[in-house]
């Protein structure tokens, strides 16, 4: 196990493992949907990072609780070409990261990439953070119901403020988005990130 990572997440297809090939190899690699993690190291600016690239498949993102021990910064990577047909799914897993207890208490940094933003499609940083708060809003009235009613789910966290709309400014991490392109290998912005 390594002792502080930066871990990169996000639903199938986003290019979280594309990404990770970039950052790692400094070159683009074909990449297929796994079911595995990848670890590795990255070395910026003299400083090696360890680098796990975890799964976005639905069945085996509970994997991210093993890294959370040792986790520093996350990537959550998103697609801003499909966000318009993959909110739920894209927040609900971001819901699942903010809210638990220990990326609360350690108060983990969040980047949120919107990759393929060099796409004609892609929707901007702001319109990306926008359409989430709005979802996670939406999300967090059916949650904090659900855990009401039952007592065996792990504790999660209520996200925001009571009363108020869902604000990324409202939790305690540093949330922050960026624009960025795999494709393109414009990824420096997430590169100053995990260097912090």
């Amino acid at each position: 196990m390594v002792s502080e990572c930066d871990n990169s997440k996000g639903i199938c297809d986003a290019g979280k493992t594309a990404m990770y090939t970039l950052l790692r190899f400094n070159e683009k690699r074909p990449t297929v949907s796994s079911m595995k993690e990848n670890e590795g190291q990255l070395v910026l600016s003299n400083k090696t990072y360890d680098l796990v690239d975890l799964p976005g498949h639905e069945r085996v993102r509970y994997r991210y609780n093993d890294f959370l021990p040792v986790t520093r910064t996350i990537v959550f990577v998103v697609d801003s070409t499909t966000l318009n047909r993959q909110i739920r799914s894209v927040a609900e897993y971001l819901y699942d990261v903010l809210a638990k207890a220990q990326v609360q208490k350690n108060r983990i940094p969040i980047l949120i990439a919107c990759n393929k933003s060099d796409m004609i499609t892609a929707l901007p940083t702001d319109k990306v953070k926008l359409m989430l708060e709005n979802e996670i809003n939406r999300l967090r009235s059916t949650r904090t119901a659900r855990v009401e009613q039952s007592e065996e789910d792990e504790a999660e966290a209520y996200l925001g403020y009571e009363g108020e709309n869902f604000k990324f400014d409202h939790v305690d991490n540093q949330v922050e988005f960026v624009s960025c392109s795999v494709e393109k290998e414009d990824i420096e912005k997430v590169q100053e990130w995990i260097r912090g």
